[in-house]
């Protein structure tokens, strides 16, 4: 299993239908909340690990959720509306960016803020759970090793594994400011990993307002969510 696996393949086909059935919105829209949030998700552990000296602790939570059952009930743990395990989660993985997350999430998807809430809460654990069963596949190494791993290897560019690796250098870091429509105009290479950092970077930019906020989740959303 891959990262595009756990977004839109096997285990996101299920948490996809799972939140389409939860919040009411078609499949099509709960894909793209899917693409939107857990390449944040992954993207924030990273920033976290490198940036705030939390590799330690994130190292101990993937440890304490590297077990494999959360996959085979994620059409009960959608139907609990997120725990409070989840939401602890999130919360530290977001820090005070979490309702800026939530938010914008909640306007693009056309849904409640509180139903963003106990979507992120609930896919929180997955991203933990999975983050978990590559850390035991692989061969050692820190936190940044395991996420770059995950997001840089196994995939193709237009499957969104290598592209998202370049995520992870400016996240949070602000990094240059590209529109989010030029993801659309690059191919592959160090320019679209670059441009896509400077994107997952703006995000979190202040300055930046909800319509730009939007268009750069719809762009990091579009590398799954075809």
């Amino acid at each position: 299993m891959n990262l595009t696996d756990l977004v839109t393949g096997g285990v996101g086909s299920k948490a996809i239908e799972a939140i389409s059935k939860m919040t009411g919105v078609s499949e099509s829209k709960a894909k793209w909340i899917v693409a939107a949030a857990v390449p944040l998700m992954i993207a924030a552990l990273n920033y976290n690990a490198k940036n705030k000296g939390q590799a330690e602790n994130i190292d101990k939570a993937i440890d304490q959720h590297s077990g494999g059952g959360i996959f085979d009930k994620i059409g009960d743990l959608f139907g609990q509306g997120g725990s409070d395990d989840g939401n602890k989660i999130v919360n530290h993985m977001f820090g005070q960016n979490t309702e800026v997350v939530t938010q914008n999430i909640a306007d693009k998807a056309g849904i409640s803020s509180a139903q963003v809430t106990g979507v992120l809460a609930t896919l929180a654990p997955i991203v933990m759970s999975y983050l978990g069963q590559q850390k035991q596949a692989s061969s050692g190494g820190g936190i940044g090793d395991l996420i770059g791993s995950v997001l840089g290897g196994g995939g193709q560019q237009s499957a969104g594994g290598g592209m998202l690796g370049g995520i992870l250098g400016s996240f949070l870091g602000g990094g240059q400011e590209e529109p989010a429509q030029e993801t659309q105009q690059a191919s592959t290479g160090t320019s679209m990993t670059d441009m896509l950092g400077g994107l997952a970077g703006s995000f979190f930019d202040k300055s930046n307002d909800g319509q730009s906020k939007g268009n750069i989740l719809d762009s990091i959303a579009g590398m799954f969510a075809k």
